[in-house]
């Protein structure tokens, strides 16, 4: 075994990491997630706004993929705890600072593995057991600066890859929201009408409130995922560093190492791997970097033709109320209009009804009066009628007077003239 392969033990370590990591996201994620949603539909947080912000199955799904990240990073941050814990034990008995036979090598290897298993399963253990058992496999110190740092590369590429799916619902997380933003704005210009927005507008902001809702939940989730991420990987990073600074201390100049004994082509050879190596590296590194100019691209171009969208929805929306607004206006204008003169029409009418009031008051008054008239005269009659008599005698006198008169005047006799209504 040289000294660029992983070790058996470092791969074991790495996937068990790995694993416990999945393990926890979705043993425990899952269950959490589906604890929140149900109180939030149907338990104590029923009538919260959190209810408002996770309606859609979006926004449900941006829950789960947070609960999943944050189990994962608890997980991380309990093997954290026991990575601490590690240091407190002696996995390696003290040095006095003399270099020792590299045949100690397998004595330490004994006793490493005799620690507890928790201990055993530490970074600190594995890289104290990678290193020991170079020396024992190899009988030599030599090439042994170089295998420590084949270890910590080793470690730090474990610790990254482990990360694998933090980054992945890191990256997902904003894909749904950019996707619940795309079915809220579809389902808000879906079928959208100068009718529908004058009648029930409230189907735009539906969908529109859907689309904004959901792009801020996925930002905050994934700005709270970032930040947990990186506290979680900073206390790992830690760790890695007090591992590097234990394993220099300790066993970079603990053993005896004897001059150069390999042969000029052996040299030769090893340079020119390590060269490859780095190159290869270096190869890695820019097609990592390709690929994550390429993402960012990507993700730029999304969101910069979901802010376009955004603006075209909203300026035929703006548009579309304008002109609501000013058919509201000119029915307003018209109806007033017909107000004023409906009130002109009713005003003529309480005028008109005024004046039949008072004619009637008048027609009232010449009632009575004309009952008492019909009274008097009834009581004339009455009273003409008990006269009767009385004026027949005075017309026949005066008819007598008038014959007199005539004679005496010796003029023919002229017959007294009736005057209409008066008895002969």
């Amino acid at each position: 075994m040289n000294a660029t392969q992983p070790l058996p033990a470092q791969e074991r370590a790495a996937r068990s990491r790995r694993s416990l990591t999945t393990v926890a996201a979705f043993g425990v994620g899952l269950p959490l997630a589906a604890t929140i949603l149900a109180l939030i539909h149907g338990g104590a947080l029923a009538n919260t706004p959190l209810h408002h912000y996770l309606s859609h199955t979006v926004e449900q799904v941006e829950v789960v993929m947070f609960c999943l990240a944050f189990s994962g990073l608890a997980a991380k941050v309990w093997q954290n705890v026991g990575e601490r814990r590690a240091f407190r034990a002696s996995v390696l008995p003290r040095w006095d600072g003399r270099p020792v036979p590299v045949a100690e090598a397998a004595k330490l290897l004994a006793g490493v593995s005799c620690l507890p298993r928790h201990v055993q399963k530490s970074w600190l253990a594995n890289r104290v057991t990678g290193v020991l058992d170079f020396l024992a496999s190899r009988g030599s110190a030599a090439d042994l600066d170089d295998h420590l740092r084949d270890l910590a590369d080793g470690d730090a590429v474990a610790l990254e890859n482990s990360y694998a799916l933090i980054r992945f619902i890191t990256w997902a997380i904003p894909i749904l929201g950019f996707l619940g933003t795309v079915l809220g704005i579809t389902g808000a210009i879906n079928g959208v009408t100068p009718e529908k927005l004058e009648n029930n507008i409230s189907e735009v902001t539906d969908g529109l409130a859907l689309a904004f809702n959901a792009t801020a939940l996925a930002l905050a989730l994934t700005m709270i995922t970032m930040f947990l991420s990186y506290l979680v990987d900073r206390l790992e990073q830690n760790v890695l560093e007090a591992v590097d600074r234990y394993t220099t201390q300790n066993l970079a100049h603990r053993f005896e190492r004897a001059g150069g004994h390999g042969s000029d082509a052996a040299e030769a050879v090893r340079h020119n791997t390590q060269a490859v190596l780095r190159t290869a590296d270096e190869v890695v590194k820019r097609q990592a970097e390709v690929w994550a100019k390429s993402l960012d691209e990507i993700n730029r171009k999304h969101a910069e033709s979901a802010s376009k969208a955004q603006e075209r929805l909203t300026t035929a929306l703006e548009a579309a109320l304008e002109r609501t607004l000013k058919s509201h206006a000119e029915r307003l204008a018209a109806s007033e209009k017909v107000s004023g003169k409906l009130l002109e029409q009713v005003a003529a009418l309480t005028a008109a009804v005024t004046q039949q009031q008072a004619a009637l008051g008048k027609m009232q008054e010449g009632e009575k009066h004309l009952v008492r008239l019909q009274e008097s005269l009834a009581r004339n009659l009455d009273a003409l009628a008990g006269a009767g008599s009385f004026e027949e005698a005075v017309h026949s006198l005066t008819a007598a007077v008038h014959l007199l008169t005539a004679r005496v005047a010796g003029g023919a006799p002229t017959l007294p003239v009736k005057r209409p209504g008066v008895a002969a």
